[in-house]
């Protein structure tokens, strides 16, 4: 029994000598080498809407009742062509009395100028008086004062009956109807809205404190929809809209544009921010204590590399990059990812250096 136990014993101790001794290894991390920047652009979005360059609310210049709407909301005008006619059959009853008294004050010239001519033969032969040639003078001149004016009287009508009609003053789309054929309208009350049909613009409002701002971006790109369009600057802006807080910019869109009046219109505004820092992507940060963020950087050392724990702040994030600056130098090396299976003080391998994107605007 004893010989068996001592047998055993020998078996045990061999079977602990014969397996391997297990090594331990360094864990390998991926790293990125920070990259000095002077500062960081951020694509802001703001927004506005497409608006016609003119707009007109079309009124007539004159009382009247409506004969003919030649137009309707949708319809596409060119310049000069007819849209909405006022009834005018008063106006041409009234000329056609104008022109009648016309004729009855040239039939009255013509009996004085018979008269005169009667008279200056008597006076030749002495025997009309002088009284009597100056007063068919006289009703001569009073007879061809009221003829201009009747002219200028039906001048007037003749202008009054062009007037009612309303022809398109530019190259446009009819946006609104305001009247129907038979109301009676009144002085300049509006019938149709006129969109013009070219120069249309986005009108947009920016923060009053982004305007220093403007002169440092030369192209400019308006989004409405999923189209993108270069437009140009119209106007800097003049004052502070009071409900919005915003000053309205306005830009000029391409002849070509695709673009509905009201339509929503996106501005893409580059914001510079001189700022000194660093863009690393955003699984290299941790948190710390008290909201204070933590990336982990590389101290060489003789068996590899240790990890020590800074802190920094981050000055801007968008979806895969954050722009930092802080207890951090230029070229460092800082652990890219996996940041949850590392403790500070902890000795790690290099896997491979990631290149670190150069682009430095933010989404």
């Amino acid at each position: 029994m004893l010989c068996i136990s001592l047998l055993a014993g020998c078996n045990l101790s061999s079977a602990d000598n014969e397996q391997p001794q297990q090594k331990s290894e360094s864990m390998r991390v991926n790293t990125v080498t920070l990259t000095p920047l002077t500062h960081y652009d951020v694509t802001r979005e703001y927004v506005g809407t497409i608006q016609a360059g003119q707009q007109a609310n079309l009124g007539f210049e004159l009382n009247g009742k409506i004969a003919r709407l030649l137009v309707d909301v949708g319809d596409k005008v060119n310049k000069g062509e007819p849209m909405v006619v006022l009834d005018t059959q008063l106006l041409q009853t009234q000329a056609d009395q104008l022109k009648a008294q016309q004729a009855q004050v040239t039939a009255q010239l013509d009996l004085v100028e018979a008269n005169l001519k009667r008279q200056r033969s008597l006076k030749n032969k002495g025997f009309s008086a002088e009284a009597e040639i100056d007063n068919l003078n006289s009703q001569r001149n009073a007879l061809r004062a009221n003829y201009r004016q009747l002219g200028a009287s039906l001048a007037a009508n003749i202008l009054q009956q062009e007037k009612s009609t309303i022809y398109a003053p530019y190259d446009g789309t009819v946006s609104a109807r305001h009247i129907s054929t038979g109301d009676v309208v009144n002085l300049g009350a509006p019938t149709l809205t006129l969109l013009a049909r070219t120069q249309q613009e986005a009108h947009i409002g920016l923060p009053a404190k982004q305007l220093a701002k403007l002169k440092q971006q030369q192209n400019w790109s308006v989004r409405v929809g999923n189209q993108h369009y270069p437009v140009s600057l119209l106007n800097p802006g003049a004052r502070v809209d009071l409900n919005s807080r915003t000053v309205q910019l306005r830009f000029a869109l391409p002849a070509d544009a695709a673009v509905i009046d009201g339509e929503l219109a996106y501005l893409e505004f580059n914001d510079r921010h001189q700022n000194p820092g660093y863009w690393i992507p955003l699984s290299s940060l941790t948190d710390g204590l008290r909201g204070v963020w933590n990336v982990f950087a590389l101290q060489e050392h003789s068996q590899g590399y240790i990890i020590e724990r800074r802190s920094v702040q981050v000055l801007y994030a968008n979806n895969e990059q954050a722009y930092i600056n802080g207890a951090i130098e230029a070229n460092e090396k800082i652990v890219a990812d996996g940041l949850h299976r590392l403790v500070p003080g902890q000795t790690v391998e290099l896997i491979k250096k990631l290149p670190l994107p150069l682009n430095n605007e933010g989404a």
